[in-house]
């Protein structure tokens, strides 16, 4: 097997024992002359290559290349002009596409002592060059685990010698990693902690992982609270240390002391009030209950825990009627999401008897949805007390009758006809001074009529039979009406009224607009008669809720303040400010006489459309009037 060399053909011919080495090795064995020019390979070549010798031998080479690659080659056969041997890597192209990695090694070939050819040997590595890059790429992301962990790392060798930490166990301890190098577990944990973590050292040795609380050691002697998970470290089925991650929960631990001690306070706080209060969730199972509360319906604290609140206490009318959830104030309270404060209910004990309470409900919220409510009662059970308001009631009710039956008769018959005839003579040829008197005379009628209308309001509220309308209305408007009507002797009286409407306010509110106008111009009334100088503010907001239907109105809760500069209410006289019949300010100054029946009117009507009325004031300072109602809104507030 001559070539241009000589060389191989003779080697064959003097040792045929070297052709089975050739043929049948594994990795590619070829001969080339100095320039680069492929004489001869083995069958492996061509199998690694994907080339036959005759087309490797007919091809320009550079096309095995890939870009950057040549170079390699090149560099490889002119180290051969000195050298006898030359390793390197070298990536080429198969023939059908694919990218191989080859670890080369070229040796010289003399013949009466010059160089005249290379014999290359290429081995495929390319397997092992991606096993190699995958396990760089590991090493690279566990070390970023470890570097940038958010925990503190240790690790440990098996007699506990310390061998490194990472950067947040240096910055939690303040020790560096140098100095803590060889060191023994002992030392970086508080004396307390020591037993503990000898025991799970040694278990986690014997290749089980644990978690447990302990106490870090800081160079300062500060002890840093951690929760600390030990994770043996195998190699080859051989465990040969420990890893420990610490993890700070020294904050932690301190909220929840703080936590811990906010709650005893609180249970403290509602162990020692004589009100019973409880907690129900958004499905109407209690949550809680004070000492008060549950030694008042008789039962234990933990027994009240997750029942069904209406069905446990709240099933009944006091007459044993059954009482429907969806008519109970509580559920509505929850449901639209308003205060209710309610007297006179009967709540039922654990042996069956009834107690008489008055209670608040409080509604609470999650991410501006219900999501429960809190209820404060107090048991207002007397004997006494309850045959005492029976018998106050009945003689007010027959009082209330026998005044009322007056009035439709025997006042407001003959009390149109002076009206009538009044208006007549009006009208007739009178003199200047006969004109002031008939003025005066019809003034002082319409304010009779107008007291003896109220007294008719005032009972129908009372005794419920007044009706209330569910209408649509440009709430806007009637706003603007209320304010209009009462313009003219505010500014009669130096007093500067005005009216504020929450910005996106909806346009129209379905519910009974004449109450709603009637009680504005009670209290705005009220305001203008009771400020003799300075403002009156009314203002105006609505919280529109999500629809909770195709086709539904929407909810809402029309909120509405009365705010004025006036002489104020003193602080024990609040509790009288919606009483029927009660006239505060009259007894000091007679100027502000009145029937005391206007804001017990506007009270019960809001009870009775499922409202809340109340008033904040300091004597001479002025006051606020203010008062939420559920309605229905025909569109929901624009985005704003």
């Amino acid at each position: 097997m001559k070539n241009s060399l000589g060389l191989l053909g003779e080697m064959f011919a003097e040792g045929e024992w070297y052709r089975p080495l050739f043929m049948y090795h594994p990795d590619a064995i070829y001969v080339m002359d100095m320039a680069g020019k492929l004489i001869y390979a083995n069958p492996a070549t061509e199998r690694i290559t994907g080339y036959t010798l005759t087309e490797l031998q007919e091809i320009d080479l550079i096309q095995l290349y890939p870009e950057g690659e040549r170079n390699k080659s090149l560099t490889g056969r002119s180290a051969m002009g000195s050298k006898k041997q030359f390793d390197f890597k070298l990536k080429i192209v198969r023939k059908d596409g694919g990218l191989i990695t080859l670890a080369v090694t070229y040796l010289a070939i003399e013949q009466n002592g010059q160089r005249v050819g290379i014999y290359g040997i290429a081995k495929d590595i390319t397997e092992e060059e991606l096993q190699k890059r995958r396990l760089h790429e590991q090493e690279k992301l566990y070390r970023s685990l470890f570097e940038y962990n958010p925990a503190g790392i240790l690790s440990f060798d098996a007699e506990g010698r310390c061998l490194s930490v990472n950067p947040n166990l240096e910055a939690m301890t303040g020790y560096t990693s140098a100095e803590l190098h060889d060191q023994p577990y002992t030392l970086m944990f508080t004396p307390e902690s020591a037993e503990r973590l000898s025991r799970r050292f040694r278990r986690t040795l014997q290749g089980s992982s644990g978690n447990f609380e302990a106490q870090l050691l800081a160079k300062d002697e500060q002890r840093i609270d951690v929760n600390l998970t030990c994770l043996p470290i195998i190699v080859d089925g051989e465990v040969l240390g420990v890893y420990m991650l610490a993890l700070d929960i020294t904050e932690w631990k301190r909220q929840m002391q703080r936590s811990q001690e906010l709650t005893e306070q609180y249970t403290s706080i509602l162990g020692a009030v004589s009100e019973g209060i409880y907690e129900i969730n958004r499905e109407g199972r209690s949550v809680f209950i004070n000492q008060a509360g549950a030694r008042m319906l008789g039962y234990q604290v933990e027994e009240f825990h997750d029942v069904y609140n209406h069905d446990l206490i709240h099933h009944s009318h006091s007459d044993g009627s059954p009482y429907p959830i969806e008519d109970c104030p509580i559920h509505k309270s929850m449901r639209e999401g308003i205060a209710r404060a309610v007297s006179g209910e009967v709540f039922w004990r654990k042996d069956g008897s009834s107690l008489l309470v008055d209670y608040r409900v409080n509604p609470l919220f999650e991410n501006g949805e219900p999501a429960g409510a809190v209820i404060v009662f107090k048991d207002v059970t007397s004997e006494d007390e309850i045959a005492r308001q029976k018998k106050e009631t009945q003689r007010g009710l027959s009082a209330r009758a026998e005044l009322l039956h007056l009035m439709s008769h025997e006042i407001r018959t003959p009390l149109n006809g002076v009206l009538g005839m009044a208006e007549i003579l009006r009208d007739g040829q009178l003199s200047e001074e006969q004109q002031i008197y008939m003025d005066e005379l019809l003034r002082s009628g319409h304010t009779l009529q107008s007291v003896v209308d109220r007294l008719l309001d005032f009972n129908a509220a009372e005794n419920g039979t007044v009706s209330f309308d569910s209408e649509a209305f440009d709430v806007r408007r009637l706003l603007e009406q209320s304010i209009e009507s009462l313009a003219a002797q505010a500014e009669a009286s130096g007093l500067s009224l005005s009216l504020r409407i929450q910005e996106g306010f909806p346009r129209e509110l379905v519910g009974d607009a004449g109450k709603l106008k009637r009680i504005l111009i009670g209290l705005v009334g009220n305001a203008v008669k009771f400020t003799p100088r300075g403002a009156v503010e009314v203002s105006a907001t609505c919280l529109v809720r999500p629809r909770t239907g195709t086709g539904e109105l929407a909810r809402c809760v029309l909120h509405v303040d009365v705010q004025d500069t006036g002489i104020g209410i003193p602080a024990d006289k609040l509790e009288l400010l919606f009483q029927p019949f009660s006239q505060i300010h009259s007894v000091l100054d007679r100027s502000y006489e009145g029937t005391g029946l206007g804001l017990a009117i506007c009270k019960r009507w809001i009870d009775r459309m499922g409202g809340t009325i109340w008033v904040e004031s300091r004597e001479g300072h002025g006051s606020i009037f203010s008062f939420t109602l559920p309605m229905l809104c025909e569109e929901e507030t624009p985005p704003g």
